[in-house]
């Protein structure tokens, strides 16, 4: 069923947040995908509140609690870029994965009235958030570039 799917998609993309923030050591981007982790894990308990109401078990047995272990080279290369633009694109690119599942599950009949509800809420909340976070990268990216003619002018 394409609801459990985006199920497992969003407690997927909390793993994700939650895992980038553990990493970022720039305190308003920590704080930023915190946030994301926390709010991606009350649209996804939303979602199975709204499951069991309608009598549909949420297929929950795939939740693996923990960050996943990595190895050292893993963690060398996200502490070599200072910037974490890449971290935040993954976790971005998924995003746009999950609203895609959105747009496919609204236009399904089947599925009940306050699903859909939540689903579009989320859908919402997931495009806006994609815009801050593009934002955060052409801040970072700005700053980057401001940190190496600085360095450039200095030598």
């Amino acid at each position: 069923m394409g609801i459990q799917e985006l199920l497992k998609m969003i407690f997927e993309s909390e793993k994700r947040y939650f895992e980038a923030a553990e990493y970022v050591q720039i305190v308003e981007l920590k704080r930023f995908l915190n946030h994301q982790s926390v709010e991606r894990n009350r649209y996804a308990n939303e979602l199975t509140e709204a499951f069991t109401f309608n009598k549909i078990e949420p297929d929950v047995l795939f939740i693996k609690n923990g960050i996943q272990k990595h190895n050292g080279l893993d963690l060398k290369r996200v502490f070599e870029n200072s910037k974490y633009i890449p971290i935040m694109n993954k976790c971005f690119i998924y995003d746009e994965n999950i609203i895609e599942k959105c747009a496919m599950s609204i236009r399904d009949k089947s599925i009940p009235v306050d699903i859909l509800e939540v689903i579009t809420r989320l859908m919402t909340f997931l495009i806006f958030q994609g815009i801050e976070g593009s934002h955060i990268i052409e801040e970072l990216k700005t700053k980057n570039n401001l940190t190496i003619l600085n360095k450039i002018s200095t030598t």
